[in-house]
């Protein structure tokens, strides 16, 4: 459960190029909205935040779902 958060999607890229500030950095005004979570805080802060700046990540998990279902078929028909 402690991967890391992904952030992806238009805006966050936006957000860094233009204001890096509230994003980058342990103490960014991010990072401390997404600490401050009363009981939970302790383990909000062990999980890793990352950036995700590809614009086709939906394409690219798309295209993953449909290589698996193709092989899964591939299987199921050579049978």
């Amino acid at each position: 459960p402690t991967g890391g958060l992904f952030l992806t999607g238009g805006i966050p890229p936006k957000l860094l190029q233009s204001y890096p500030e509230l994003l980058l950095g342990r103490d960014s005004p991010f990072q401390r909205a997404f600490g401050d979570k009363g009981r939970l805080s302790p383990l909000l802060k062990t999980i890793p935040v990352f950036l995700v700046k590809t614009n086709d990540l939906g394409i690219r998990g798309a295209r993953v779902v449909a290589l698996k279902d193709l092989k899964r078929h591939q299987r199921k028909n050579a049978l």
